[in-house]
């Protein structure tokens, strides 16, 4: 069991944003929980994430690395003014949560919608699909003959969305019972089959379903009742077969939580206390005959109660534009206790919600990541105030999910290890005029100097085979963007450096990962929704959605280091001057390249041109010189203007022998008005009033967060979700209007 649970993944990440939808040009800001995979807890582990957002199209518009710092990753992603509309993925990975050789694992994923323009009257229109599937789903894995079984069923769309049915159960061409979807298109009928039968389910639409195989003998494992102390299970196997003992193992997420054993003659009751399960989740039930082969499974969801109980009360209901706010925190465990716990907050404009996204922390740690198939608007479970949400994710599990492990199959040599690396790592090798150890470091230790984006440097030593690696704390120190490094061996030596880039691996592999994020139920946004009134200023000044200004030239933003390098170049590859005196260009054109102290000019001093400017050039010819002594004189004067020479990243890399690569992107804190800048007269537009990442309530598991209001007057809603460190996990959701004065 241990080897057969080691190759899972380690670590899990959650994405939290700071709201569901996103114009261009905007900040998205994000909180990363790195957790344990199984316990829920936070995990050290990893040290860097790897951070992508793929467009509709799944190709990479953004691509960067982010340090994890106390499991936390706080940061910002540029949504840029040319993406075009359409929902966008953040996917993240790290060394302990995405393996080479993982084909089944789901990619941690957050869905965003970006938009030009915020619409405040919103159409929602539920997707249309002539496509019907239904499945058939034995409790336990198979249908025995002679022993009493549940059989669930569902039916979908060709996107995942439910569709009701009804229809009949025939055995042998006569009506034996009737079905009907209880819950999303979910449903399950108990009943005996018997392989000497025929059977067919016929739905009211008309079409015919044939039941799944009936095996001759075997075991049959039901779930025969629940409270909130105990699950009852009831074993059964055919007469054919000899009693003998039997083991029901529970574990959840890959943690052994119980071993039961009996001896098994026609049925057995086996009841399992709930207090083996000391967290929330999916449990896996595994029915072993005598022999310890697994015969048949059954998942079922326990403790529910096991979360954090979160609240938020804004101090006001409604406010005026431009007012103080807070919001206050209260954090208890199921027992009413107080919990110190790490959170995260946003306070935004609901027009910026996405009922397209039914993610939150619950329903995508305790569900959603931990089975496959698509699920349909996960977070009814986890929603208190839906009565029947038990029952219904009871058919979900009976339904979806892991339905066989092939236990006897597996590939003993089968490794499913990290490939994904904290730090940087690359290598350097030698091309020197003697044949001998070509390509080499020569056993010899060298010295590389390491440069930020900002130009603050460092210096790294190779071992003996040229290795070397930047680690993680010299990349927080040089955290900026690029990283930038340069050999200190001579010219001669030729030194090159190999780095190594990993996110071409991630794009390589992640193909092969399903994509199982879940569907939402828009139902109840089929329509047309008129948000809010129009938005305005406190002065009545309608505030502008976008405002656009169009350069008339482009030149590709280079950071601070590219742009010293650019400079750099111009001045020592470039022999193009002005002159202070006469003031021509010298140079620049061929034929136009002197300087003959025109009209007696003194030509004391040299400049250097500024791109875009007019300059005259001026072009000689040789004569016999005069008594004056000059022997040239102008016969062409033109005026140009003058246009520095543009030189590539990789063009200004190689003149100075630098290599790059990507290191930690620059971090920047979420503006937040004070009591000063609030006074302003210029027009406050902003949708988002807070993003607090780091929110850590104290003994008494409070805390109170404040912020201003802005001049929108709408409705703005507060989420709050987080951990507490240990396993239980949170959410909860605040909402307040802003009014004009």
């Amino acid at each position: 069991m241990e080897k057969h649970f080691s190759s899972r993944l380690s670590e899990l990440i959650y994405f939290q944003t700071g709201k569901g939808i996103y114009e261009t040009g905007e900040d998205l800001w994000f909180k990363a929980y790195q957790l344990d995979a199984q316990t829920f807890g936070l995990s050290d582990k990893s040290k860097t994430l790897y951070l992508q957002m793929v467009n509709p199209e799944d190709s990479v518009v953004w691509q960067e690395k982010y340090p994890v710092e106390n499991s936390i990753v706080a940061g910002h992603i540029y949504i840029d003014e040319k993406l075009s509309e359409g929902d966008y993925f953040l996917e993240g990975y790290t060394k302990y949560s995405f393996y080479k050789n993982d084909t089944i694992g789901i990619t941690p994923r957050r869905k965003i919608k970006i938009v030009k323009n915020i619409s405040r009257s919103r159409v929602t229109e539920l997707p249309k699909d002539s496509t019907f599937r239904f499945e058939l789903f034995p409790e336990g894995g198979n249908l025995v003959s002679g022993l009493s079984s549940q059989l669930a069923f569902k039916a979908t769309d060709g996107r995942g969305n439910p569709v009701f049915v009804e229809g009949t159960i025939y055995q042998d061409n006569k009506p034996l019972c009737t079905i009907k979807s209880v819950h999303d298109g979910m449903g399950v009928v108990s009943f005996t089959p018997f392989k000497d039968k025929t059977y067919r389910i016929e739905l009211n639409n008309g079409k015919s379903y044939p039941l799944p195989d009936i095996h001759p003998q075997g075991m049959v494992l039901r779930l025969s009742g629940r409270d909130n102390k105990q699950l009852d299970f009831v074993v059964s196997q055919s007469e054919s077969l000899p009693s003998g003992p039997i083991y029901l193992m529970g574990q959840m997420r890959g943690m052994i939580c119980c071993v039961a054993k009996g001896v098994l003659r026609d049925s057995l009751r086996i009841s399992i206390p709930l207090d083996n399960f000391l967290y929330q989740g999916i449990s896996e039930f595994t029915l072993f005959d005598s022999s310890m082969r697994p015969v048949a499974e059954r998942l079922v969801y326990v403790r529910p109660e096991k979360k954090l109980y979160i609240t938020a009360e804004p101090d006001k209901k409604s406010y005026f534009t431009r007012e103080k706010g807070t919001i206050k925190i209260k954090v208890t465990d199921e027992e009413g206790k107080p919990v110190r716990a790490n959170l995260g907050l946003s306070v935004f404009d609901r027009a910026y919600d996405n009922p397209a996204d039914p993610v939150n922390i619950l329903s995508y740690c305790y569900l959603s990541s931990q089975i496959r198939g698509k699920i349909y608007n996960p977070t009814y479970y986890f929603d208190e105030r839906n009565n029947g949400r038990t029952e219904g994710l009871d058919l979900l599990l009976l339904t979806q999910g892991w339905r066989r492990y092939v236990w006897d199959t597996e590939d003993p040599h089968y490794e499913n290890l990290p490939f994904l690396t904290d730090e940087i790592n690359g290598l350097q090798t030698l091309k020197t005029k003697s044949k001998k150890k070509d390509g080499q470091n020569q056993g010899i230790e060298q010295l590389i100097q390491i440069s930020g984006a900002n130009g603050n440097s460092q210096f790294i030593w190779t071992d003996s085979t040229g290795h070397f690696v930047v680690d993680t704390e010299m990349m927080k120190a040089l955290r900026g963007g690029y990283v930038y490094l340069k050999p200190m061996l001579s010219k001669e030596f030729k030194p090159a450096l190999e780095l190594t880039d990993y996110f071409p691996q991630i794009d390589s592999l992640k193909r092969h990962r399903p994509d199982y994020y879940p569907v939402a139920d828009l139902s109840q946004y089929n329509k047309q929704e008129v948000l809010d009134l129009p938005v305005v200023s406190g002065d009545s000044t309608i505030l502008l959605s976008e405002v656009t200004v169009t350069a008339k030239g482009h030149k590709p933003f280079r950071d601070k280091m590219m742009g010293r390098l650019d400079s750099l170049a111009q001045m020592n590859l470039n022999n193009i001057w002005v002159c202070g005196s006469c003031g021509l260009l010298l140079n620049y054109k061929p034929g136009y390249d002197g300087h003959h102290s025109v009209n007696n000019c003194p030509a004391k001093s040299m400049s250097r041109p500024i791109d875009g400017h007019t300059y005259k050039i001026a072009k000689y010819e040789h004569f016999e010189p005069t008594s004056y002594g000059v022997p040239f004189r102008v016969i062409d004067i033109q005026e140009v203007v003058y246009h520095a020479p543009q030189y590539s990243e990789d063009e200004l890399l190689k003149m100075n022998n630098l290599w790059r690569t990507k290191g930690y992107y620059a971090s920047r804190e979420f503006y937040q008005p004070d009591e000063i800048d609030i006074q302003s007269s210029i027009p406050d537009a902003r949708n988002t009033l807070l993003w607090s990442p780091s929110i850590i309530t104290d003994e008494k598991g409070e805390a109170s967060v404040s912020f201003y209001c802005s001049d929108i007057n709408t409705g703005f809603i507060g989420v709050v979700e987080g951990i507490d460190g240990t396993g239980l996990l949170g959410n909860a959701k605040c909402e307040f209007r802003v009014m004009r004065k």
